[in-house]
């Protein structure tokens, strides 16, 4: 199998994984996802999408260059952007380590 497609099946794996754990867990239904208050600044100052070097997901939150084929995964809802990658973890965002085709 090539590795682009191995990529694929495992990302893949993992969001129907979470999206399983999520729908499932009785501590999350019914509640919204609230993002801690030390970080809500560092979101408000993301940037739109479309200009952003660095994609993150807010749902895993994990961040991605913006040409990382991961990103395109991401619901748009899910989205925001960041300048550099010290803005992303200022928000408490970390990499995807098992992203292995996304260029940090």
């Amino acid at each position: 199998m090539p590795r682009s497609a191995r990529v694929f099946a495992a990302a893949t794996a993992a969001l129907l994984i979470s999206a399983c754990a999520q729908a499932t867990s009785p501590a999350t239904s019914g509640t919204q996802h609230t993002v801690p208050s030390a970080s809500q600044t560092a979101i408000a100052d993301a940037m739109a999408v479309m200009n952003a070097p660095f994609v993150g997901s807010l749902k895993s939150k994990k961040f991605y260059p913006a040409a990382c084929h991961t990103v395109k995964l991401i619901k748009s809802t899910d989205q925001v952007g960041f300048a550099s990658m010290a803005d992303a973890q200022k928000a408490g965002f970390a990499k995807d380590l098992y992203s292995t085709d996304c260029q940090y």
